[in-house]
């Protein structure tokens, strides 16, 4: 089972569950932890080779589907029969997985970073990875891609932070998880907004060039979804700005 985390601070309060993206691990929300905890259980899930769970290694049939059965099996572990869920990055996109086959498990939802679309630019930038991944050793690839996702100078902590967690995963872990890449894309292309009646928050940074403008639209097409750009923020909006993220949060939630 994966490795993960909790803070209590009742027993009768509501739970949210955290999802971390991509090469990153359950310490993305240290930001988050103290405020948040005030006033809810917090469960904060490392995936599948990530952070403590990098002993866990992925079956070669893993997808998002197994994915998604990982993180319910922590909550099944710990009787949670419904919690919110708060994911950023590629940890947006495995919530919105869950919605399809384990709905009464989620609440409300807060997506930060989310990933609606590939777009042109999006699409140029995975087959360069593709390309370089074969090349190029970890550490260099990984600052590659958090200076390409994150290239401005407030975005300077959270790329240290991705770069740190980034370099303790395996290689062949990053290879296994790339290659969910057009499982995701042929996910991502049959998304359906209208399909969601569930509440979400879409919360993205301003400087999030490569996917916030996509979001925005996204957001748009059901009324059940709700939209917050954050000013002076990236990708990693919860690090950039955790006081205004942190604000978000608990005002829609409570």
């Amino acid at each position: 089972m994966l490795k993960f985390r909790t803070h209590i601070k009742d027993k009768n309060k509501q739970w949210i569950t955290f999802i971390h993206g991509f090469g990153g691990s359950s310490k993305i929300w240290y930001k988050q932890i103290r405020e948040l905890g005030s006033h809810y259980n917090l469960l904060l899930i490392d995936l599948r080779g990530h952070g403590r769970s990098k002993n866990i290694y992925l079956s070669s049939d893993f997808n998002l589907i197994t994915a998604c059965e990982d993180v319910i099996r922590v909550l099944d572990s710990l009787k949670i029969k419904k919690s919110h869920f708060i994911g950023v990055s590629f940890g947006s996109l495995l919530i919105l997985k869950l919605f399809e086959s384990h709905k009464k498990y989620i609440a409300k939802s807060i997506l930060a970073g989310a990933i609606t679309s590939f777009n042109h630019l999006t699409r140029i930038l995975l087959l360069f990875l593709n390309f370089l991944k074969h090349i190029l050793p970890n550490n260099i690839l990984y600052k590659i891609f958090a200076h390409i996702i994150m290239p401005k100078s407030n975005h300077k902590e959270s790329r240290l932070m991705f770069i740190k967690e980034a370099k303790q995963l395996d290689r062949k872990v990053f290879n296994q998880w790339f290659m969910l890449i057009p499982n995701l894309k042929r996910f991502i292309v049959d998304l359906d907004p209208s399909c969601f009646n569930n509440p979400i928050l879409f919360i993205s940074g301003k400087d999030d060039y490569l996917f916030s403008e996509e979001v925005k639209l996204f957001t748009l097409k059901n009324k059940c979804f709700s939209y917050c750009s954050i000013e002076g923020a990236g990708h990693v909006v919860n690090v950039d700005k955790p006081l205004m993220f942190n604000e978000r949060v608990v005002e829609y939630l409570n």
